[in-house]
């Protein structure tokens, strides 16, 4: 690649984030003006019936508000919804269900902007981005919180792009060039040293890929199939360059992403701080956060003598009449905001230059916090689902080294699903595949010895996507649900490939739901759950058991269905869609399929990237309902799969007369 081309690639990737943006803000905008409130929360996008208990001051001088459900129309807590820490939110105030499509839209964009900081069973926390004396709704009425797009990664990214292509190739830090093709990539020359492992359960294999990165001048790929140990490979990584007396800076494309690093690497007391709110963390990272170690410095004190001061006038200017009186509070309490916020920047610059490791989300690395830092390493980890834009932040200042993880043949980076999608394809191609591309293998170690799945449900994976390099440690490589405490043989517990193909009975026929709604099959739905009790009955334990599938239509018929059959068990069973079930495992899986019709179509369940997840998961049992004679018509990859299990799966039928059992 040329400078010219590598401009024209950067222009390219500007036009379809904004296309990719405009996309998302477009759904969200007309999800909001055009559901009704009841619609929004089914859809688990809004929490209603709510009002605001207390308000007050949080971190960086921000107003904090917290609502709780208005205990004349909901009792029992805040209902079961889909808001999470870290969600952009609208407070609104929640319209009667009478009023007009023409009159939602009017108001779809009143109300306060916020991102949620804690979210509990009594009350949801939303730290508002606004610095006014008043609430520009009337507090009074009952409230809504409607989710709505982040638009604050899409700008950040746009922004990597652009400082790229102010710059003239030769400019470039050298791993830019190496990604782009702009220079050449030399693989490491093998050191004579011998290196002495902190971790004495590292495999030959992932050993080697410790000493490639270690070795690498500039770049270096991990490529980590299900289950082979990648964490446990960079956490060595990691240890060896802090011993190093390098400073690294480790980045994923979420938040649970950073935190399987910082959780794993805490009991090695290194120094290092994990930058994000609190709230969005998890617990056992908390202790590491930012915002932590402000809060226990000297620094930090008075900082929080700050807040307490705020509070205080907060609480006088909500009691007091007087006009004059109130703004000269609301002066007072401006000023203090400021002073806060330089108080906590000169603490935050502190705590980060003292740590050997700084841990944070690839949005967060273009944060103020990370940016006037140099590091000499960047570890990307998840590298494969971040989109290339998100991979480029950390990497536009130019680090010595650079060390991406991740397997691009699992689920790719998300992009907005609307009638566009298939213009916005090209963002799927994350960085690391991009590089696996241009440079070939020399620029990755493979790790092969996978710690997970019995042989059996490995082996399908290994060949159509892996080139049959996955090897099943022995630890793994036969064990069942048999072997697992208190649970009784049975031909599901003996068994670790189960298919119930429902083709001899021309399928099951999925459910009619429109053309670009989400689908369902009831019929598969009911084979789960009989599959289900045959689980429970063995003995296998609610919380190793999970029911996957690829469509959210099916995921909530089938959550009505095992709740409604298991009121005890259900909390403990897992039922979730297969896209959120990346880089987990459970010992027992339950994937419906759902697509079964006359057309034979398979919609996106033809991305093996996506059936790789799925088949991917357990550990000891993996039960597949499906339709083979649709699914097989779906791709050369499904083909394959359908034939494997017809010949290697302990094969099922089921017949109307069970199903009603």
């Amino acid at each position: 690649m040329d400078a010219h081309t590598f401009h024209l690639a950067i222009d390219q990737q500007v036009e379809l984030l904004e296309k990719a943006r405009e996309a998302e803000l477009q759904l969200s905008n007309e999800d909001i003006a055009q559901a009704n409130s009841k619609a929004l929360s089914t859809r688990g996008l809004a929490l209603l019936n709510l009002c605001i208990s207390r308000s007050y001051t949080g971190l960086g001088g921000k107003s904090v508000v917290e609502l709780s459900p208005d205990s004349s129309l909901v009792s029992g807590g805040i209902p079961a919804h889909g808001l999470k820490t870290g969600d952009i939110v609208k407070i609104q105030e929640q319209l009667s269900s009478s009023i007009k499509k023409s009159q939602k839209k009017e108001t779809q964009d009143e109300g306060l902007n916020g991102v949620v900081i804690r979210s509990g069973s009594q009350k949801l926390a939303v730290a508002l981005d606004m610095d006014k004396s008043y609430l520009p709704i009337d507090t009074a009425k009952r409230l809504r919180v409607v989710k709505v797009a982040n638009d604050a990664p899409f700008k950040r990214m746009m922004q990597t792009f652009l400082d790229l292509k102010a710059k003239q190739p030769e400019d470039l830090p050298s791993i830019i060039k190496i990604a782009f093709g702009l220079a050449a990539f030399f693989p490491p020359v093998k050191s004579e040293i011998r290196l002495d492992f902190f971790d004495d359960q590292l495999n030959e294999v992932q050993k080697e890929a410790v000493s490639f990165a270690l070795e690498a001048t500039d770049l270096a790929l991990i490529h980590g199939p299900p289950g082979t140990g990648k964490t446990q490979t960079l956490i060595e990584i990691i240890r060896q360059l802090a011993a190093r007396d390098l400073k690294i800076l480790v980045c994923g494309p979420s938040n649970i992403s950073v935190d399987n690093i910082a959780d794993k690497l805490g009991p090695f007391r290194i120094p290092m701080v994990r930058i994000g709110h609190p709230a969005r963390l998890l617990p056992s990272v908390i202790s590491t956060s930012l915002d932590v170690a402000i809060k226990y410095s000297s620094g930090g004190m008075l900082v929080n003598d700050i807040r307490k001061e705020m509070d205080e006038k907060l609480n006088t200017s909500k009691k007091t009449r007087n006009g004059t009186e109130r703004r000269k509070l609301w002066e007072d309490i401006r000023d203090l905001r400021k002073e806060c916020k330089v108080r906590e920047r000169r603490c935050t610059e502190d705590i980060v230059r003292a740590s050997k490791v700084v841990l944070s989300t690839l949005h967060g690395a273009g944060g103020r916090d990370i940016i006037r830092q140099n590091f000499d390493v960047v570890i990307i980890d998840e590298a494969g689902q971040a989109l290339e834009a998100q991979s480029l932040i950390p990497l536009v200042r130019g680090p010595s080294k650079c060390i991406l993880a991740g397997d691009h043949l699992q689920l790719p980076p998300t992009i907005p699903r609307t009638d566009k999608t298939s213009s916005l394809r090209k963002l799927e191609l994350s960085l690391f595949e991009r590089i696996i591309k241009l440079h070939g293998p020399l620029i990755k170690r493979t790790l092969s010895v996978q710690y997970r799945m019995h042989e059996m449900i490995m082996k399908y994976p290994s060949i159509g996507l892996y080139d049959s390099l996955l090897l099943a440690d022995v630890s793994v490589r036969s064990h069942l649900l048999s072997d697992l405490p208190n649970v009784i043989k049975t031909d599901e517990t003996q068994e670790p490939l189960v298919f119930w193909d429902t083709n001899p009975h021309g399928g099951f026929g999925e459910d009619d739901t429109g053309a670009h709604e989400s689908k369902s099959n009831a019929m598969e739905a009911a084979l789960c759950r009989y599959h289900l009790r045959n689980l429970l009955e063995a003995g296998v334990q609610p919380k190793d058991i999970a029911i996957i599938t690829p469509y959210n239509a099916q995921v909530a018929l089938l959550s009505g269905l095992i709740k409604s059959e298991f009121p005890d068990e259900f909390s403990e069973i897992e039922i979730g869609s297969v896209d959120g079930f990346q880089g987990r495992e459970k010992e027992a899986i339950l994937l419906s399929l759902v697509r079964s019709n006359e057309k034979k179509e398979v919609g996106f369940l033809a991305d093996e990237r996506r059936l790789n997840v799925a088949m991917t998961r357990p550990r000891r049992h993996l039960c597949v309902i499906g339709d083979s004679g649709t699914v097989a018509r779906g791709s050369v990859f499904l083909k394959g799969w359908m034939d494997f299990l017809e010949e290697n799966a302990d094969l099922r039928y089921p017949d109307a007369i069970m199903l009603q059992q």
